[in-house]
């Protein structure tokens, strides 16, 4: 089951407003799978499902991470993996989300934008960095963007980054503390918070990580409309 579940970590996020099957019928549709043995004997493993389009879509969530199952819609068949409509659409259940959460999680926001969006970041990301150099110019002047911090574990210097950052004493001082970091700048190697500080910074990480996953963010950047649906981040500042 561990290379299953490896194999189909989920890249999407969960948002929106489908209605979620009761868990009963959610065990009913399991049971039909030829995974259900397996799934059943995972400790602490929560489903999650709804139809649609002619599937059950089933979110299980283990502690060694998550997967996505397809089941059609007369349990003839499981599906491990993407299923894709005719638009090249992933499909993908929309479970609601716990604004408050999420709102909790932001460590600070920029932009004088009128749109607003969330981003999940690592200031060790690479891909932050490029993000932070094409997109900079567009966020600030489109954008009111809420900043969740998510320093990854495999990111060695990613936390110490955080605390740097954190350490800014207003919204303006964060934004530019991250602005110089995703720049490059070493200054974060010449600051060494105290026991206290530490403390109150992985309390506020903390609620960042809460909301990540309240969002479904598998990975940084990941970026979030005002309603939490996602939004490639190549894509902002293009017109629609």
């Amino acid at each position: 089951m561990k290379k299953i579940l490896i194999s189909v970590t989920l890249t999407l996020s969960l948002f929106g407003f489908d209605k979620a099957l009761p868990q009963n019928k959610t065990i009913e549709v399991l049971k039909s799978t030829p995974l259900y043995n397996q799934l059943k004997s995972i400790k602490n493993a929560k489903y999650k499902a709804v139809k649609k389009d002619g599937f059950y879509i089933i979110v299980v969530d283990t502690p060694k991470g998550k997967a996505l199952l397809y089941v059609t819609a007369d349990k003839k068949y499981t599906i491990l993996g993407k299923v894709i409509d005719k638009n090249g659409k992933v499909l993908t259940p929309n479970f609601p989300k716990n604004k408050q959460i999420i709102q909790n999680g932001v460590m600070f926001t920029f932009g004088n934008g009128k749109k607003d969006i969330y981003i999940v970041t690592d200031p060790e990301c690479p891909f932050c960095r490029m993000m932070e150099k094409q997109k900079r110019d567009i966020l600030n002047k489109n954008y009111r963007v809420h900043v969740i911090l998510m320093p990854l574990p495999f990111h060695k210097y990613a936390k110490s980054m955080s605390y740097y950052i954190l350490a800014g004493k207003t919204d303006a001082e964060r934004a530019k503390r991250m602005k110089e970091t995703l720049e490059g700048s070493n200054a974060w190697k010449n600051f060494h918070p105290t026991k206290e500080q530490i403390k109150k910074f992985n309390e506020e990480l903390n609620k960042s990580k809460k909301a990540a996953m309240e969002l479904g963010a598998q990975g940084t950047p990941s970026v979030y409309d005002k309603n939490f649906n996602p939004i490639p981040w190549p894509n902002l500042g293009e017109k629609k």
